[in-house]
Parts: C-alpha cells; sequence; structure tokens
C-alpha cells in the first residue's frame, strides 16, 4: 500500500542523499500522509497501523516530519496496549506487530515487547505455530506461514544477527557489530 511505497521512496532518497526538497523525498512523505489517514481498526502489519507505523520509524527522514513522528509515537502505544492477533504470523499476526514494538525502543515498546514476545513462545510451545490463513492452516510461506514464523522466533532470540525480513534489511556483518554474539561472546 502507500506506506510501502513511502518508505521505499523515502529509503530511495537517503541512499542517494538527496535533499528535503527533492521529489523521491516529497513522494515518499505524501504517500505515508496518506497512508497514516487511512482509519484501519486491524492491528496487523500488512492491514493496519503496525505496519505504518513501522514504515515510519524505519526511516529518519519520515521521522522529522513532526506529524509523521506523532502520528507513529500514538500508533505504537495504541499496539502496545491492543489484544495479541490471532495467529504466530509476519504479515497479519504477532510476529509483524513485534517488529514494531521491538524497533521504538524502550520507553514505548520495551514492557510490551517483553510480554507480547513471551506469550507468543507460550503460545507456540503450547499448541504450535498457527499460520496466518484461515483456519490456521499450516504452510511453509514467509508471511503467512512456518518460514516466517521461523524466521520470527529466531529474531526475537537473535536480534542483531537475524534481519528483519519486513524491512528487508540485509544481515550486518560481523565486523562491524560493536560486540561480538552468540557462543563466542560467551567464552
Amino acid at each position: 500500500g502507500s506506506a510501502g511505497v513511502g518508505w521505499a521512496l523515502l529509503r530511495y532518497a537517503e541512499a542517494v542523499g538527496e535533499p528535503a526538497a527533492g521529489p523521491h523525498h516529497r513522494a515518499g512523505l505524501a504517500a505515508l500522509h496518506a497512508a497514516t489517514a487511512v482509519r484501519s481498526r486491524e492491528g496487523s502489519w500488512c492491514r493496519g497501523r503496525p505496519g505504518v507505523a513501522l514504515a515510519v520509524v524505519d526511516s529518519p527522514l519520515a521521522l522529522a516530519d513532526r506529524r509523521l513522528a506523532d502520528w507513529a509515537q500514538r500508533a505504537v502505544r495504541n499496539t502496545a496496549r491492543a489484544a495479541p492477533l490471532g495467529d504466530h504470523s509476519l504479515c497479519h499476526g504477532e510476529l509483524g506487530v513485534l517488529e514494531l514494538l521491538g524497533r521504538h525502543g524502550p520507553a514505548a515498546g520495551r514492557t510490551p515487547w517483553v510480554r507480547r514476545a513471551g506469550a507468543l513462545l507460550a503460545a507456540v510451545d503450547q499448541d504450535g505455530p498457527r499460520s496466518g490463513t484461515p483456519d490456521h492452516v499450516a504452510h511453509p510461506g514467509l508471511l503467512t506461514g512456518l518460514a516466517g514464523i521461523g524466521h520470527g522466533l529466531l529474531r526475537l532470540g537473535f536480534p542483531e544477527q537475524v534481519p528483519p525480513a519486513l524491512l528487508l534489511r540485509p544481515r550486518v556483518p560481523a565486523a562491524s557489530r560493536s560486540a561480538p554474539h552468540g557462543p563466542a561472546a560467551l567464552g
């Protein structure tokens, strides 16, 4: 939707060093403003507030826009207070919400992130993963299926080593990380 278009345009403007008055920057902000104007009650990454808010908080150019930054802050607060979603998928479920709550910093999202991540882990342990398909039928897909749920669970445990699939970010090379992670960090 328009949030994804705005996010992509702003990432491009940032990557090429386009000035604030540049066409991609202006079009990206306009698309994000349009996305925030939609009054969706849906609480998933693909259809509601969490996805639009994630597009805003992932973009320094969007956060520099006061209206977008204020909207994203309210969206994170409302998302944190909302009831958990009915499945675990990246697209329609809890893992998309957790990506937003995990990116927005300790003050706004840390406690709800811990609570919701714990509830998700307990649910997966007790009942198995719930895909984002009708009747939660298991399938191997990334956005609504087991691949995405597995990726999201790995990301919960190893966020510095497992890149966010929803933000199309590559893995950060080990040499550029500030501190060692994984088994080497324990030694």
